[in-house]
């Protein structure tokens, strides 16, 4: 799929790279903090890729600070 690589947007998801703060994964959810404050959460169909995705971008993982 090549989501891997540095790219705005993740196929399925609503908001670009850019707009992220922070992210967690938890069972099979991320939860992602958006600039803003708010919380949304996703369920990509392929784990793995998403989270290469948001490391690409480097968004900051909760759970490594």
């Amino acid at each position: 799929m090549g989501t891997e690589k540095k790219q705005p947007h993740y196929p399925g998801f609503a908001h670009p790279a850019s707009a992220l703060s922070a992210w967690a994964f938890s069972i099979d959810v991320f939860i992602i903090s958006l600039k803003g404050g708010k919380l949304v959460q996703h369920t990509p169909e392929d784990a793995e890729a998403f989270r290469q995705w948001l490391q690409a971008n480097n968004i900051r993982d909760v759970n490594q600070q």
